[in-house]
């Protein structure tokens, strides 16, 4: 009689107490072979040489193609040991010869199949496109890495199978492992061993103990030094394994029981339902968790199809294993073939119709095998023990049902959720059920068909977690994420000033994907941008005003064909249904370009519809902050006011009905491809439009130079601004025919875009945002009548930024000292205003005084509020500043 040795740290050995136990052959009843018994002592040195080999790196410190090199190895020596482990099977566990014959070529073939994967297909690493933090730029990844020591424990019905299973995905991985078989079936994994050996798999990597399952598995769940137990088995145990892994947290993953329900639905062919039912019940003799023990069969045919399985069930070669004519082999054990007794008795007890079986099976000449013959249970009610609880055994209850409805009902009505079948000739009708049961893996026409890339796992009480697949396969690995900052300073990071005084942030993005094209005629470039851009379909988006001051038709005579429609209803302060709404006119046009004619809102609408035409859905799903990782739908702007910036900017300001204010799309792949600034679209903008547009502007360039992200570079395009619209807003306002000014007022908006674009704004915008949403106070007008206010609050934190802005404002500074002249700035932007017969007080447009405290309210929660020069905190201080230009 043979004897088998454990195997740890690369060498086989006896019990460390020289302790040994018999592996019986289920067919005969007569032992077969020896096997060391392992101790305490023993799980002990397979965990300390799978900790050492694992710290060590001589396993996990490969690449994954290096690794794989060595499976592969592995499994030339598994395919060696083919007819040896067939044979060692069969009589160890006793499955027919027909099955244990493919476990060699099954099991080196997902060898090779993990290997390769790990090596080729597994995202080791992986971008994370968009951190989800605006605030921490820099690079995000991550990386996935083995767990570390691993515990196999396995059941006795697929010994081989399952040792493939727990060995394969845990090596593949990086991981090293100790694995343990069932007492009943221990032998075939030690040829695993042998193979391993044989093909150079590192000392440590790969051990096995067999022994009694309550004494090493509670060494194995609980040792502090295993990090990962996969256990598959019972639910009861699993249970307990949960329990001893808890102490440890350790990464657990459980495949349990089953009472898998196996729907035939009325219109299935019935020759293929039977043979469905019957493999899905007695194939290995019932000893497989997921078998559809419960057949569910519609009550018109349900006579009809008992006959007809009771005849197949009946006709099943019932001998020894070994015999290659056997379809039915013996139980694994007495004691399984004691369970499966009691069972039958109680079905027959709870008033359970036996159609056939029910009797222990006898094979000429083998007196000691543990067979049964395959048995089914009519007239079952799935509140019955038989019908809920796992008999492991060739025991199937028929359960009749009414209707689909009743069927699915029964389906789920179970602790388990292992696996379950339906029988159909409609594939649709098939999925549509599949697809309401609770439960790890539907067949549809099949049954007991896995895949190495096919995840395996349960609901409820089948389990936790998956084996096989990709899903398994990550199991076996930890996520790591790491974040590699933008910038190595702790003064360029945003989130760190939180515990600082300074909030300035001298960090610098710049990013300029527009190509501005400016000047008299530019619009004529509109025609070549289309073209440039891939595009052939475009949609005008505009307001009604721009259309009727005949702007529209400008553009249309320049798209000529290009040009499919114009959306012409949008609001000066834009929502999310008016998104929604261009959105749908552009897909009914199939439109694959935009051009926003108008003003800010026009432009931050366009922004919109170009994202949301590219993702689908509505306007509200793409309300974010940095989540978009590809370009959109092309976008063309040409701005008809003075100030906007949003032509150069990765900002959309919407508003929400739902949310109560407004909200953003702020990305740098929403930037306009393409802004076209032509004057002769801004001659016909009135006096009042083209002041509160130009402060705008104005209120862009101003907070970006003060924000706590500004920097040189946005500071040149601020001054540049702010000069520019001091020297030319009273021009146009005196002239609007000036081709000249309007054409450097158009400029002065683009460079505060920029400038805007780089640093961000601050509390004016926040305060004009809100009053926007309250009042309907249109953008550029709230922000003018703020701007003042709040260049004041933020004086003794901007002071130097201020005497510059007063210098591009024309103000003399000579003999002030810097705070003065920096409130000198302030005056000088009130008087502009003035001149251009701004508004100057709230009341003016609209704002009632019982809106400023709730304005104040909405204001600091308002995003640009975290850049502004002066932290603002408190809703008291931002209502003052309300009150003092109501």
């Amino acid at each position: 009689m043979d004897h088998y040795k454990l195997f740890i740290n690369g060498a086989f050995v006896d019990a460390a107490d020289g302790g040994t136990f018999q592996s019986i052959d289920p067919g005969t009843g007569a032992p077969i072979a020896t096997v060391a018994k392992a101790g305490a002592a023993d799980a002990e040195a397979a965990i300390d040489a799978a900790r050492r080999a694992f710290d060590s790196g001589v396993w996990s410190g490969l690449t994954p193609r290096e690794r794989a090199d060595r499976i592969y190895a592995f499994a030339d020596q598994i395919t060696q040991q083919t007819l040896r482990m067939a044979i060692t099977e069969a009589m160890d566990s006793g499955q027919i010869i027909g099955l244990s014959k493919y476990w060699g070529m099954l099991g080196s073939q997902m060898l090779r199949n993990y290997a390769h994967y790990a090596a080729t297909g597994f995202p080791w690493e992986e971008e994370i496109p968009y951190a989800g933090n605006v605030f921490a730029p820099g690079r995000d990844f991550i990386r996935r890495e083995p767990v570390g020591v691993c515990v196999g424990i396995v059941p006795w019905n697929f010994p081989l199978s399952m040792a493939f299973w727990k060995i394969g995905q845990a090596i593949a991985m990086g991981n090293t492992i100790v694995f343990k078989p069932a007492s009943a079936t221990p032998l075939g994994v030690m040829i695993l061993a042998e193979a391993a050996k044989a093909a150079g798999i590192p000392d440590g990597v790969i051990n096995v103990i067999a022994g009694p399952g309550g004494e090493l598995g509670n060494i194995l769940c609980t040792h502090p030094e295993v990090d990962k137990v996969a256990f598959t088995g019972s639910t009861e145990v699993g249970r307990e394994i949960m329990r001893m892994g808890a102490d440890t947290v350790k990464r657990v993953t459980l495949e349990l029981g089953g009472k898998s329900a196996n729907i035939i639905l009325d219109d299935a062919d019935m020759e293929l339902a039977v043979e469905g039912a019957l493999f899905g019940t007695f194939f290995h003799q019932g000893q497989v968790c997921e078998s559809g023990t419960r057949v569910l069969v519609p009550a018109k045919h349900y006579d009809a199809f008992l006959d007809k399985l009771k005849a197949r069930a009946e006709s099943l070669r019932i001998g020894y294993q070994l015999d290659p004519a056997s379809q039915q082999g013996p139980l694994v054990s007495a004691e399984q073939l004691a369970t499966v007794e009691r069972y039958v008795r109680l079905g027959m007890e709870e008033g359970c119709e036996l159609v056939t079986g029910g009797e222990r099976a006898e094979v000429p000449g083998l007196d000691g095998g543990f067979y049964y013959k395959p048995t089914i249970f009519a007239e079952v009610q799935n509140s019955m023990r038989i019908a809920r609880e796992e008999i492991f055994g060739p025991v199937v209850c028929v359960i009749k049902y009414e209707s689909e409805e009743e069927a699915v009902a029964i389906a789920n009505d179970s602790i388990y959720g292992l696996a379950g079948g339906v029988f159909s000739r409609s594939n649709a009708r098939a999925e549509r059920i599949a697809r309401q049961i609770r439960t790890g893996t539907m067949w549809i026409n099949n049954y007991h068909a896995f895949g190495d890339f096919c995840p395996f796992g349960g609901y409820k009480q089948s389990g936790v977690g998956r084996e096989l697949g990709h899903a398994g396969l990550a199991e076996y690995t930890q996520i790591k994420r790491v974040h590699v900052a933008a910038a190595a300073d702790h003064q360029s990071n945003f989130t760190m000033k939180l515990l600082s005084d300074d909030p300035k942030i001298p960090f610098a993005q710049y990013i300029t994907p527009t190509l501005v094209l400016a000047g008299h005629g530019s619009l004529a470039a509109v025609y070549r941008e289309v073209v440039r851009l891939g595009a052939r379909r475009a949609l005008i988006l505009t307001d009604a005003g721009v259309r009727r001051a005949g702007l529209v038709d400008r553009v249309q005579e320049a798209l000529g064909d290009f040009c499919v429609g114009v959306y012409d209803d949008i609001a000066q302060d834009t929502d999310l249904s008016i998104v929604d709404a261009a959105a749908e006119m552009a897909r009914e046009f199939g439109a694959d370009i935009i051009v926003s004619v108008g003003g800010g809102s026009v432009i931050d609408t366009g922004k919109a519809v170009c994202v949301t035409l590219k993702n689908g859905g509505k306007a509200n799903d793409h309300v974010a902050l940095m989540r978009l990782t590809e370009p959109q739908v092309p976008h063309i702007v040409i701005p008809t006011t003075s100030g906007t910036g949003s032509e150069v900017t990765n900002v959309s300001v919407i508003k929400s009905g739902d949310a109560g204010r407004k909200v953003y799309i702020v990305d740098n792949y929403i930037v306009p491809n393409t802004a076209i600034l032509d004057p002769l679209f801004t001659m016909t903008l009135p006096p009042g439009l083209t002041a509160t547009t130009a402060m705008d502007a104005m209120t862009h360039a101003m907070e970006a130079l003060t924000s706590t992200m500004s920097n040189p570079i946005c500071d040149g395009h601020a001054l540049n601004a702010i000069r520019l619209i001091r020297e030319n807003l009273p021009k146009v306002i005196s002239n609007g025919k000036d081709e000249q000014a309007r054409g450097r007022m158009q400029m002065a908006a683009t460079c505060a875009g920029w400038a805007f674009g780089i640093a961000q704004v601050g509390l004016a915008h926040s305060m004009a945002h809100t009053l926007g949403m309250l009042a309907n106070v249109p953008h550029g007008a709230a922000c003018g009548l703020v701007l003042p206010a709040v260049m004041r609050f933020n004086v003794d934190y901007a002071t130097d930024k201020y005497v510059l802005a007063a210098q591009a404002l024309g103000v003399s500074i000579g003999g002030k000292d810097p705070k003065e002249a920096a409130l000198a700035a302030a005056d000088a932007v009130e008087a502009l205003m003035k001149e251009a017969g701004h508004p100057m007080l709230l009341r003016e447009v609209g704002v009632t005084e019982d809106m400023l405290d709730l304005a104040a309210l909405h204001a600091i929660a308002d995003t640009p509020t975290l850049f502004n020069a002066r932290p603002v905190a408190d809703p008291t201080a931002v209502a003052g500043l309300y009150r003092q230009v109501f």
